[in-house]
């Protein structure tokens, strides 16, 4: 063959093949733990120092749900990661993180995940970024007939308001006591003020508050990286042996909750209309 036929062959090859390398995809998986401080959070452990009061915590619950994963390459552009559905933990939208299995005082289910599983495009990654939450096209449906992991009822409000993006529910101890004190608490994040209707339809409007926080850590290397979620940061301007007055256990999300101040601050949140000095509580080790 002649060489200037073998190097136009040569270069149409290549130029075929270019577009298809660069969309090959390369598995990741983003791995989570929820931790007090130091200690990995988990059922059948007791947790000493918590909050302002120095309480006592046992946990119920640790449930949380994450979307909007993007990873960020080495020019700081946000690349999204691909959900591989599962049928239990993850959907194409979004993943339950389960970090209790039903041991000790925990409520839950047996089985427990840790991590987002999914595909990008090939490439060098140095960040994370997701959101704790279920998005707004999926977040008001009935649980009872929605597919894994939205079928899970106790991570539920009625369907107007949708889900809980968080399902931490604690027993406590330690405090001063008094008309206030309570052995329990719990954090549960979620859609608020969803306009007026039927507990049980959704919407027709977004939610005034979204309550979706946004976390992006650099310095995460998706090969050796874990993202902690620290509840005993989360809890350190709260006093979780107390509750507010005229307020359910803890704090709901809901305008009005005294429990929820210190909490959405450091959820990197605004509450009642006072910005977040931004998130205490995640981060890359």
């Amino acid at each position: 063959m002649r060489p200037v036929l073998m190097a136009a062959m040569t270069a149409v090859s290549l130029g075929l093949a270019a577009p298809a390398l660069a969309q090959q995809a390369q598995p990741v998986e983003i791995r989570f733990d929820a931790r007090v401080g130091a200690a990995s959070a988990r059922c059948g452990q007791a947790y000493a120092g918590v909050g302002t009061s120095k309480a006592g915590l046992r946990f119920q619950d640790i449930r949380f749900y994450v979307s909007a994963v993007r990873l960020i390459d080495a020019r700081g552009g946000e690349v999204p990661v691909t959900l591989i559905p599962d049928d239990q933990w993850q959907n194409d939208q979004v993943t339950l993180l389960d970090f209790e299995d039903r041991t000790g005082n925990c409520n839950g289910s047996a089985g427990t995940n840790m991590a987002v599983r999914g595909t990008v495009p090939k490439g060098d990654y140095r960040g994370v970024v997701f959101e704790i939450g279920v998005p707004q096209a999926i977040n008001h449906q009935d649980p009872t007939l929605a597919a894994s992991p939205l079928n899970v009822t106790g991570m539920t409000w009625p369907w107007r308001i949708g889900y809980k993006f968080t399902g931490v529910d604690m027993e406590t101890s330690g405090g001063a006591g008094g008309p206030s004190a309570a052995t329990g608490f719990s954090i549960h994040l979620g859609s608020t003020e969803c306009a007026d209707g039927p507990p049980m339809a959704a919407p027709k409007i977004a939610c005034a508050n979204a309550n979706r926080p946004t976390y992006r850590l650099s310095g995460f290397d998706p090969a050796r990286s874990v993202v902690v979620l620290d509840i005993g940061a989360l809890l350190a301007g709260t006093d979780i042996t107390v509750n507010a007055p005229k307020s359910a256990s803890g704090c709901m999300s809901f305008p009005g909750d005294g429990d929820c101040g210190a909490i959405f601050d450091r959820l990197g949140l605004a509450w009642e209309g006072k910005a977040s000095g931004g998130q205490k509580w995640v981060r890359a080790d």
